[in-house]
């Protein structure tokens, strides 16, 4: 006869006793089915991950690793087919029918795994997570089994049967044991021979499962940080998911599908009587299905619609962000299993009856329990710290890609320190909220969760609690509606603050001449002082938000306790009930204290979004306004037909350039000449489409150069500002360096071409800068050159020389299309034809000869601008002249020093040194080195000086008492639960006068340590304030009284970032990361004087992890 189940599912008296077991019944199916069903489940999810990533060319190759992996799947299917031949052979033993079913599921779902690690393979799997769990799982099934079989061996050693099984779950243990260790281990990586030479992939992406969820793969990087400081060397190469340009693109894509979308919605409307046979449907249609190639372009400023910045942000990472939602969730519900668990530890130790075990069977699990959440805490702060790290990228890509391509209206309504605010701190300002953006419902999950917890323990004594909560969350709201508005006003005078700062930088050296340094360090310090303004009363609401939801567990705790008690005089405080209420109130506490720095996060990040959106909704470039035609296609380069311009789209603003009518043939040298204001450079703004082309048709033909009235120089070596990224082309460099009269200057530089230029040129003169700006464009090798007035900041000869070799007919450009634009009559009778512009318009054009004659404009220019001698007499600087003042090294220095040495191994022991020396002459701009280690004293003896010795002294003290109160609270608890456990064993009541005192006395405790910690809070909140004002001032009156030099060597960009982000972090991060540290202290403290207080064996484990934990640190 077939049964489902000879023996019972559960026998209390089998796993109550003093050698426990679990029932045959039990064992063949809940704990059997807990990892088929656990497989099944995660199946899909894990399926669908895989979908995903494409099948490469190169897959895994099949290493022993994967054979061996095939090899024991095979042959624990044997073992299940074993089973299920031995279930039908004929037998006088009852058998139940579940053993066959189970071992069918087994059968079933192990061929699926055997299919599972080749498609593996195919995608690329280096470690399967659900196979290394699945196998764990089934491993920990097995053993029950195998000590029920060994009992039973023992006790019945002449047994056939008991041995066949004893010898199968033998089997069964060691072939599942093999397979959880080959999961284990993860796949080999072999590099590809193209990435060779670079630095190798981040091993999180090939190592195996366990290294990922322990972080082992980061150990070689954190034990070479302990033995050197780390460069950008020794860090692995950033995989291209986390690079900019794939982050800023994902990004970008998702705000033109939001776009495009938006913009069908409203054709939908406005076409709603249409037939669905309207072939304008159908195109809008064909536009929404090429989402991806199509471009959409700014609207008018007036018309300017919001860019849903947020929604893109968020759906590019909506599926990192759900994961880490899915981890938090598990953590939160595995969280409030440890209350319950100490509740079963507490009963266990007041029941003298129960078995010993026991009590170490639930210690166990909760020391499991606690190792599961630590697991998942990190993985969840992983998954979000990736997500808050590209979305600062994003954000800084966007910005910055943003800034390239503003018109110029969108120029005079931005300025650089909202730039530079926007990157550093509203971008940094998302990568904090990220941190911890699922307390945003994981806080009223746990709060619901934990009240739940409580009815059961207190019944509707908590009622009073739960009402205090609902009046604490509406009032903290409003207050963080208050902070939203002091943060935007804040950022504004900050935007202020970073623009002076900016100007002053780039004016330096006549600030300095004219010795104005204390006056704009006045300026600066008003508005300083108005910022600070804000940030002391956002200082005083933090501190009012935090210790409203710090103390808000605190007087629950008292209200549920008095309810409790005063509510009947059957109501007994027991230990399980008050340390587990306990428990639950410390729960509470988490999501409490860390809500209302969520809820500043939050409301910063509103204000950071605000601001972002308001910048990327300006108005950009009309990448339409110049049409690009192939050059076979047109005989000319550039045409222009009745066009005219405006600087913005604005109508009010007047036109610049009127009725523009040109047409340039391929080849061709045309000249623009004019009156100073006339319009010149303005037709060239409108062939790069940089002004706003209000009517008319403007085309080109090729590529363009363009080398502007002033030079742009980067912050990099002389050859590097030629090459411009391009590659490197020796003979066309050569050429370039001859043609542009740059050969003598190159060997009067330090280190030649190598010789590092300082920012904006700094160690060059104008002639100089026009120069190497003038190569960068001829190395480009383009088939348009607008040249505005290159010649300008040149001396006569020098002049003359480029003209010949480069720009002129027989020089380098000769072939190519330039437009020059000049105020010198020299080089006139060589161009091809010369265009007359005045007040913005196009009046007349032809060849020099014919122009002389029949145009009186051109008459007057002429006889208005000094010939070339007079013009080079007049000059006060020449490039010859300018080139003596170049801070250049002696030939002497140049030259080998130590080339007099006669023996070479002598000279062999100072190669070195002279390779430093001369790489030394070739920087300009010192490197900026980031401290590494720990953070010195004296960096935190700054700090706390800058706090003012007497505000940190009333700091600590306080925090001294807070921990005091703390302490107190909780063993006045303890005192109380056991005068009423010795009262209920000795008179079976307690008296109620006892309970109204001991609450008295708790209530009294717990108000004091809130108390004291809104005492602490406020004044660590004024002393951050103190120090903050105090470090700009430092700062401030450092950079402004600095000499001259140190601005030749330090870029005005990382002068910017001590003022806007590192004064950020200063303001900000500091006092929040203080406060913070704070609080943890207090509880860390406080719980190790609660368990020394308690056993002092515990000191004997509290020892050596104190000292893992300082060498970890």
């Amino acid at each position: 006869m077939i049964r489902l189940c000879t023996t019972s599912l559960w026998d209390k008296n089998a796993t109550h006793s003093s050698y426990p077991y679990l029932t045959e019944c039990f064992r063949n199916t809940i704990l059997q089915w807990v990892p088929i069903s656990i497989f099944w489940l995660i199946l899909p999810l894990w399926l669908f991950v895989l979908n995903r990533r494409q099948i490469k060319s190169q897959s895994l190759i099949v290493s022993r690793l994967f054979i061996n992996k095939m090899i024991l799947t095979c042959l624990f299917i044997f073992l299940q087919l074993i089973h299920i031949i031995n279930y039908f052979v004929p037998s006088t033993e009852v058998k139940d029918f579940v053993y066959l079913f189970t071992r069918i599921l087994y059968l079933i779902t192990t061929i699926c795994i055997l299919w599972l690690i080749n498609y593996d393979r195919l995608k690329n799997i280096f470690s399967s997570g659900l196979l290394f769990i699945y196998w764990l799982l089934v491993l920990l099934a097995t053993i029950p089994d195998l000590i029920d079989y060994s009992i039973k061996i023992y006790q019945q050693i002449q047994s056939l049967s008991w041995w066949i099984k004893f010898i199968a779950a033998c089997l069964q243990f060691c072939v599942v044991l093999c397979l959880f260790i080959a999961n284990c281990f993860a796949e080999k990586y072999n590099a590809p021979e193209a990435t060779l030479h670079e630095r190798p992939l981040v091993p999180e992406f090939y190592a195996s499962f366990p290294s990922r969820i322990l972080y082992s793969w980061v150990t070689p990087l954190i034990l070479k940080g302990y033995r050197k400081p780390l460069t950008e060397k020794d860090c692995w190469e950033l995989p291209m998911s986390e690079r900019t340009a794939t982050v800023v693109d994902q990004v970008r894509n998702y705000m033109k599908c939001w776009k495009l979308n938006t913009q069908y919605e409203k054709i939908s409307m406005k076409k709603i009587q249409i037939l669905d046979s309207n072939p304008l449907e159908d195109e809008h249609r064909n536009l929404l299905n090429n989402i991806p190639t199509v471009d959409v372009k700014q609207s008018s400023s007036k018309n300017r619609k919001t860019s849903m910045f947020w929604y893109a942000l968020f759906c590019a990472y909506k599926e990192e962000i759900f994961i880490g939602a899915v981890i938090k969730l598990v953590h939160d519900i595995l969280q409030f299993s440890g209350p319950m668990i100490l509740k079963l530890l507490l009963k266990d130790f007041t029941d003298l009856n129960k078995p010993k075990w026991l009590g170490v069977f639930y210690a166990s699990l909760l020391s499991i329990v606690v190792f599961c959440q630590i697991i998942l805490l990190r993985a969840y702060f992983h998954c979000q710290f990736l997500v808050g790290l590209r979305f600062r990228s994003a954000i800084t890509g966007l910005i910055y890609r943003k800034s390239l391509k503003l018109s110029n209206a969108s120029k005079q309504e931005t300025t650089t320190g909202e730039i530079v605010n926007l990157m550093a701190i509203d971008a940094s300002r998302f990568a904090e909220v990220t941190q911890h953006i699922h307390v945003l419902w994981s806080g009223p999950f746990q709060l619901l969760i934990a009240l739940i917890l409580l009815y059961r323990e207190m019944k509707f004594s908590i009622i009073p609690g739960v009402t205090l909560l609902f009046i604490m969350i509406p009032t903290n709201l409003y207050l963080h509606r208050i902070q939203k508005k002091l943060t935007f006003k804040q950022m504004k005078i900050k935007d202020q603050r970073i623009k002076m700062m900016n100007e002053i930088l780039n004016g330096i050296r006549v600030l300095k001449l004219y010795a104005w340094e204390v006056a704009f360090i006045r300026s600066i310090t008003r508005i300083r002082d108005e910022e600070l303004g804000y940030i002391r009363k956002k200082a005083i609401l933090t501190a009012i938000s935090n210790i409203l939801w710090t103390f808000t567990p605190i007087l629950v705790g008292i209200l549920t306790f008095a309810t409790y008690v005063l509510s009947s005089d059957t109501n007994i405080l027991t230990a399980d009930k008050a340390f587990v209420s306990l428990a639950l109130f410390n729960l509470l506490r988490s999501p409490l204290v860390v809500f209302p720095n969520v809820m500043t996060n939050v409301v910063e990040a509103r204000v950071s979004n605000k601001r972002i959106e308001n910048f990327l909704n300006n108005e950009e470039i009309d990448e339409d306004a110049v049409d690009k035609i192939s050059m076979d296609s047109n005989k000319y380069a550039v045409k222009i037909e009745n066009s005219s311009f405006r600087w913005s789209n604005l109508v009010d603003d007047p036109i610049i350039l009127k009725n523009i009518n040109m047409q340039i043939e391929q080849g061709s040298l045309i000249a623009f000449i004019g009156m100073v204001g006339s319009g010149k450079s303005s037709i060239l703004a409108a062939l790069l489409g940089e002004i706003n082309k209000v009517h008319g048709h403007v085309s080109i033909s090729g590529t363009i150069a363009y080398v502007p009235q002033t030079a742009w120089i980067m912050n990099t070596t002389l050859k590097e500002n030629i090459l411009f990224g391009r590659d490197f082309d020796r003979h066309l460099y050569n050429r370039v360096i001859e043609a542009c009269a740059l050969k003598q200057d190159l060997d009067m530089l330090p280190a030649n071409d190598e010789t590092e230029i300082g920012e904006k040129g700094i160690n060059l003169s104008g002639g100089q800068r026009q120069r190497v700006s003038l190569a960068r464009a001829l190395y480009s090798n383009a088939d348009i050159f607008l040249l505005d007035d290159p010649l300008s900041a040149v001396d006569a000869h020098v002049g003359a020389h480029i003209f010949k070799n480069v720009i002129g007919p027989k020089g380098l450009l000769y072939g190519k299309t330039r437009l020059l634009v000049t105020h010198g009559i020299s080089h006139l009778s060589k161009c091809d034809d010369i265009i007359v512009v005045s007040q913005g318009e196009i009046i007349d054009h032809g060849s020099y000869n014919d122009l002389m004659i029949r145009s009186s404009i051109l008459q007057d220019f002429v006889n208005s601008v000094p010939t070339s001698h007079d013009e080079g007499y007049q000059r006060q600087t020449s490039d010859l002249e300018s080139s003596k003042s170049i801070p250049t090294t002696p030939l002497e220095l140049i030259a080998n020093p130590f080339e007099s040495i006669e023996h070479d191994t002598q000279q062999n022991e100072l190669q070195p040194i002279i390779n430093e020396i001369a790489e030394e002459k070739r920087k300009t701009i010192e490197k900026e080195f980031v401290q590494t280690g720990s953070v010195k004293l004296n960096i935190f003896f700054i700090y706390i000086r800058s706090c003012k010795l007497f505000m940190v002294g009333l700091v600590m003290i306080f925090f001294g008492l807070t921990i005091c109160a703390s302490l107190s609270t909780n063993i006045w608890l303890s005192k109380w639960t056991d005068t009423v456990k010795s009262k209920t064993l000795t008179n079976n009541t307690s008296s109620r006068s006892n309970q109204i005192y001991y609450m008295n006395i708790y209530s009294i405790l717990g108000l004091i340590q809130g108390f004291l910690s809104f005492t602490m809070q406020l004044i660590q909140k004024f002393a951050s304030y103190i120090a903050g004002r105090k470090l700009h001032w430092m700062i401030l009156i450092g950079i402004l009284h600095a000499p001259s030099s140190f601005f030749d060597t330090t870029p005005i960009g990382r002068i910017i970032n001590r003022f806007s982000k590192d004064i950020d972090a200063v303001d900000s991060t500091l006092p929040n990361g203080f406060s913070q540290s704070l609080t943890v202290f207090i509880t860390v403290i406080a719980t190790l004087i609660i368990l020394i207080y308690g056993s002092w064996f515990a000191l004997i484990e509290l020892l050596p992890l104190a000292c893992l934990f300082i060498y970890i640190q």
